[in-house]
């Protein structure tokens, strides 16, 4: 269920400056956390090229007409994670696996939208095909309220591993 004065839809090229208004809001922790991709327009462009395999999902306020929420999903696991995920005994497949990016603007964070939010691409990738989500290159371990969202939501830790000197968390989530 969507809340209140929030429409949930696919990313679409003509939200590409609501995007970029969207992420350059963002507190820079926020910003530290959510890295599918640089803040910049042409990085944005190719990200979303068709090879790529990625889909974008936002949350927008209908009174605003602001971008809220941008969810990134990439169909299969990230190549560079795969060696640590399949160390913990994931056994990875390119088609039914989906790789989860998500971020709500900070003035939104703990009010309800993500829950919802996330329903939305859920829905929309399990007609994809997905049978697991996995998060991009997890979860700082700091992120408590992360953590408590995903495990709220269903998602199982896999392991742990030290990025640049912080703590993360890998999660997925088995989708029926």
């Amino acid at each position: 269920m969507q809340p209140n004065g929030i429409q949930f839809e696919r990313l679409h090229s003509r939200h590409l400056p609501q995007l970029l208004h969207y992420l350059s809001a963002l507190s820079p922790l926020t910003q530290q956390r959510f890295a599918p991709h640089t803040f910049e327009a042409d990085a944005i462009w190719q990200f979303y090229q068709p090879e790529q395999q990625h889909n974008g999902y936002i949350a927008i306020e209908a009174s605003s007409g602001n971008i809220v929420g941008y969810f990134v999903v990439k169909r299969s696991f990230l190549l560079h994670d795969a060696p640590r995920l399949q160390s913990y005994g994931a056994r990875l497949h390119p088609i039914t696996d989906f790789t989860l990016a998500p971020s709500v603007a900070d003035v939104w964070q703990g009010k309800g939208l993500a829950g919802p939010m996330l329903q939305f691409v859920l829905e929309d990738i399990r007609k994809q095909g997905a049978k697991r989500v996995l998060l991009w290159g997890g979860v700082q371990q700091v992120n408590v309220a992360a953590i408590k969202f995903y495990q709220k939501n269903g998602f199982v830790t896999l392991g742990q591993f030290e990025h640049e000197g912080v703590m993360n968390t890998d999660m997925f989530l088995p989708v029926a």
